[in-house]
């Protein structure tokens, strides 16, 4: 079992970043960029955009689903279990569910403005989050982990969204650490589009 345990302090940082990041490269960008095709196969940016939205607004219930040990992954092995839980997938169904979810949007401004709203409110979250167990997507996580796992979330989308941002640092070595924890087939992101 691949093992990656990151410090709550480390993780926050790693998180934060990866956080602003994102919301700085859609803050100002045209609506009309954000149809433009992604790295992820068949998403557009706005695609993207709609999916770290969930991801955070879903994030924000782990991070208030405090729980008691031990953890069940860690920064490592939930991309192990997320891959396995998402193996059988049609990919085309998959493509179609984030489009459903991406047209519940009246258009890409409305997005990218409720993106930067969530992007405050899980920035305060994340600063009061204390460290300790949090239950998240059927697992139990430490604080750290939950935090790194997002920042390798985003800092993966960020580089999907192409348009040029350079990775923060902390989030990018989180993302390289957990790949290098993993067997190849397990990552379920490419590795390789992160340098």
């Amino acid at each position: 079992m691949p093992t990656l345990t990151v410090p709550h302090a480390e993780g926050l940082t790693a998180f934060r970043a990866s956080v602003v990041a994102v919301a700085d490269a859609v803050r100002d960008l045209p609506e009309p960029a954000l149809f433009e095709p992604s790295r992820c196969a068949g998403w557009t940016r706005f695609d993207v955009v709609a999916h770290v939205l969930a991801g955070w607004e879903e994030l924000l219930g782990g991070f208030a689903r405090r729980t008691a040990g031990p953890a069940t992954v860690d920064a490592a092995s939930y991309w192990a279990a997320y891959a396995e839980a998402g193996s059988g997938d049609d990919p085309v169904l998959v493509l179609m569910d984030q489009r459903r979810w991406t047209d519940a949007h009246r258009r890409p401004s409305a997005a990218v403005a409720r993106l930067l709203d969530v992007a405050d409110r899980v920035l305060a979250a994340s600063d009061a989050l204390p460290d300790g167990h949090h239950g998240f997507q059927g697992h139990v996580m430490t604080s750290g982990d939950l935090l790194a796992s997002w920042a390798v979330e985003d800092v993966v989308h960020l580089v999907d969204l192409d348009l040029g941002a350079t990775p923060p640092p902390a989030a990018l070595d989180l993302a390289r650490r957990t790949a290098e924890a993993l067997p190849r087939d397990a990552v379920p992101w490419d590795p390789d589009a992160l340098g």
